[in-house]
């Protein structure tokens, strides 16, 4: 299995509340399956909410291929179907603060251009939070 890829939305249940708050009516981006509406994903980035404890499945990480990963799915704009990822712990955290070295941005802009899929379409990839090289526009505000 390849460690980004394009998911059935057959596949997905798309009503599934936030497993956090219970906020309903989206298509949430999943963590190993969980819905996570943007609220609670913000406030995880930050450090306001109970941490997220989840079990890494034996994949390597889409970026730095160290095994032991959790699938990151969301919903790209304009496409019909969801993305998936295998990310490592360091780099979901970093996905997920929008704080994602230029590098590893290049290399998953590469990977998902070989979808035909822009990082623009993908809200923390996009270019908002990311300039053209890669650099952190609005990284997510570090908690003292």
């Amino acid at each position: 299995m390849n460690g980004l890829r394009v998911v059935a939305l057959e596949c997905v249940s798309q009503s599934d509340p936030c497993c956090r708050c219970r906020a309903e009516g989206c298509e949430w981006d999943r963590v190993n399956g969980l819905p996570c509406c943007p609220d609670c994903q913000e406030a995880l980035a930050q450090g306001h909410a109970e941490p997220l404890i989840l079990r890494t499945e034996r994949r390597p990480c889409v970026l730095c291929a160290h095994v032991g990963s959790v699938r990151f799915l969301t919903f790209p704009l304009g496409q019909r179907k969801p993305v998936e990822m295998d990310l490592c712990a360091a780099h979901f955290r970093a996905l997920l603060s929008r704080r994602l070295d230029p590098a590893s941005f290049a290399q998953l802009r590469r990977q998902l251009d070989a979808l035909g899929l822009s990082p623009h379409g993908i809200f923390l990839l996009h270019e908002a939070f990311y300039d053209d090289d890669g650099r952190a526009l609005q990284p997510a505000v570090d908690v003292e």
